[in-house]
This record gives C-alpha cells, sequence and structure tokens, in this order.
C-alpha cells in the first residue's frame, strides 16, 4: 500500500472520531436544552428534512398526528422486546401514556435536535468512508476491515437506538443503552486507529500487571458511573414541570446518593492510576491528562450538585466523562505497545 493512502486512511479514522465526539458533544447540549423531543419523528423531523421555523408550518392537530405515529412505533417495539423475551419491558412501554405526550412546538428546541441529527449523519458517512476505504488493507490487514464492518453495523444499530429514544419519548433503559452503545463506538474507533496506525501489541512493563488490571477495572467503573449519571438526568428531566430548580438534587433520592458515591471510587482508581504511574517511571503522560480531566469531571459535579445543575456545567460534565473513558481506553492498547526496559 502506497504510504500516502495509509496515511489518508489514519487521518480519516481520526475524523471520524472527533466526529463521532461531537456527537455525544451535541447530544448533551440536546439534553441541557431539553430538546430531545424537538423532533417528534425520526428520521425526518416534523416529516421534513428540513424542519420548521414557525408553528404555523404545522398543522392545527400535528400533536395527535405525532402521538399515533409513536404509538405504532410502540407497538412494534414492544412485539420485537417481547420476541426477545424482554416481556416486562414491553409491557411498561405499552402501558405508559406518559410516552405519548408531545410537547410544545419551539423553534430553538426543533433545530437543536436537528443540528444534533446533522452531525450524526456526517459522523455516519464518515464511518461508512472508512468501513469503504479500509478494504485497501485487504492483503495486509483483514482484521481492520472486520473491526471497520463491525463498527458500521454498531452505528446502524446507534442510529436504530436514537430512533426508539425518540418513539418512547426518552424512556430511560433506551437511553441508557444508546449510551452504552456510543461508548462502544469511541472504544472501537479508538482501537481502529491503532490498527490503521500499524501499533502491535508488544510485552508489557515487568511488574506492570498490577497497572493494567486498574486501568480495565477502571474503564468498568467509568462506565457504571456514566450509566448512572444518564439516569440522574433523566430524572432531573423530569422535575422541570413540578420541581423548583433548587430542590432537584434534594429530590433525587437514591440514584443520585449511588452516582455521587461511585464517583470516589472512580477518582481513587485513577489516582492509582496516577501514582502507579509516576512510581514506576512509566512515563505515560496520557495518565496525567485523565487524572487532570477526572479531577475536572469531579469539581462539574459538584458544581452542579451544589449550584442547583447549572445548564453550562451539564455538557462539560458529560464531555468530561467521555473524554474520561475515551483515554482509558486509549491507554489499555498503549500498555500494550510499550517494551520491556
Amino acid at each position: 500500500m502506497k504510504e500516502s493512502t495509509s496515511n489518508f486512511f489514519v487521518l480519516l479514522t481520526k475524523l471520524t472520531l472527533i466526529a463521532l465526539m461531537l456527537v455525544v458533544v451535541a447530544g448533551g447540549l440536546v439534553r441541557m436544552t431539553g430538546s430531545g423531543m424537538g423532533c417528534p419523528d425520526w428520521p425526518k423531523c416534523f416529516g421534513q428534512y428540513i424542519p420548521p421555523t414557525d408553528i404555523s408550518e404545522l398543522p392545527a392537530n400535528y400533536k395527535d398526528i405525532y402521538a399515533e405515529k409513536r404509538k405504532k412505533k410502540i407497538a412494534r417495539f414492544a412485539d420485537l422486546l417481547d420476541g426477545i423475551g424482554l416481556t416486562r419491558q414491553a409491557s411498561e412501554l405499552r402501558n405508559d401514556d406518559t410516552i405519548l405526550f408531545e410537547q410544545n412546538f419551539s423553534a430553538f428546541n426543533t433545530w437543536t435536535e436537528f443540528i444534533n441529527r446533522l452531525i450524526g449523519a456526517i459522523s455516519g458517512f464518515l464511518v461508512l468512508g472508512v468501513f469503504l476505504f479500509s478494504w485497501a488493507y485487504i492483503k495486509n490487514k483483514k482484521w481492520l476491515i472486520f473491526l471497520c464492518a463491525i463498527q458500521l453495523i454498531l452505528l446502524g444499530f446507534q442510529a436504530w437506538m436514537g430512533a426508539m429514544t425518540v418513539a418512547t419519548n426518552l424512556t430511560p433503559w433506551v437511553l441508557s443503552i444508546h449510551m452504552l452503545t456510543a461508548i462502544i463506538i469511541i472504544a472501537l474507533q479508538i482501537k481502529i486507529i491503532r490498527v490503521a496506525r500499524g501499533e502491535t501489541a508488544r510485552t508489557i512493563l515487568t511488574n506492570n500487571y498490577f497497572f493494567k488490571g486498574l486501568l480495565y477495572f477502571g474503564i468498568v467503573i467509568s462506565t457504571i458511573q456514566i450509566l448512572a449519571g444518564t439516569d440522574v438526568r433523566q430524572l432531573i428531566d423530569g422535575m422541570h414541570d413540578h420541581v423548583s430548580r433548587e430542590n432537584w438534587i434534594v429530590s433525587l433520592g437514591s440514584n443520585w446518593y449511588f452516582h455521587r458515591s461511585f464517583a470516589i471510587a472512580v477518582l481513587a482508581i485513577n489516582a492509582g492510576l496516577f501514582i502507579v504511574n509516576y512510581k514506576r517511571n512509566m512515563r505515560l503522560t496520557e495518565v496525567n491528562w485523565l487524572m487532570t480531566i477526572v479531577f475536572l469531571e469531579a469539581l462539574a459535579g459538584m458544581g452542579m450538585a451544589y449550584f442547583a445543575v447549572p445548564a453550562i456545567l451539564q455538557p462539560i460534565h458529560l464531555v468530561l466523562a467521555i473524554l474520561m473513558i475515551a483515554i482509558q481506553f486509549h491507554l489499555t492498547h498503549k500498555i500494550n505497545c510499550i517494551k520491556k526496559s
């Protein structure tokens, strides 16, 4: 393969990672502004490829129209859940009338959600491009083609989950699957970049197994914490209309206490990585960045807890969380590429 082709492919994989991260950021902004249901249907928005800017462009009974469409989508989704054995979740969807609630039209919310979808579409085309260009490696890196194919399938699943998230009116467990899939997609894209760059796993540093084990454990803990944060965010969304902002935190109950307490575990594990990296002179600068991000994440969390969940901190909190776990995934490969001293 020509070096120019290889360099272009690596650049394309990096641009794709940036786009995928931007999708998460855009999703955070959508949640911050309460625009998640700004478009009541998917993939179109109010039945249009270019969404309306004024309520006069919609039929008078638009709420009834999209509530009925949502009802049909939920019925199909519930049938699918029944088919795979998730009968309880299917029953909950069928019997939850709040899912059919249609919010009032807001041009701001509609276009915020629409822009989020545009960024998602761009990332989708980039993932498709990475898959198509990966065939240039058919002779020497068939594994890379397989990874890119899995990524394309995952993104298709994620798009479908996005549609189900809208159809179920942001049902918490559907939203959690949506977030977990986003984490897996970002992790896989990091792996694709490493394989494309030709980095191969070598023997890890002597006595480095503790660091590696702690890192993998940290990824599990971080994932649980992000999903717990997603649940907390969903509970807060449900309080907008009937609980004053200053009482949001105290009204969260056990979900909030779990999320707050688990933050201590996240901080402790990453502090452990920082200490081991320093004590054993491993010279992994990414660990320093990781510790900085975790510290800022903790500050953002405390700011949300003590200052009534200010809107500006919400996307910052999410972005820092995704950066944290992205660096952790990057490190899992980096430590396998360090030769014995």
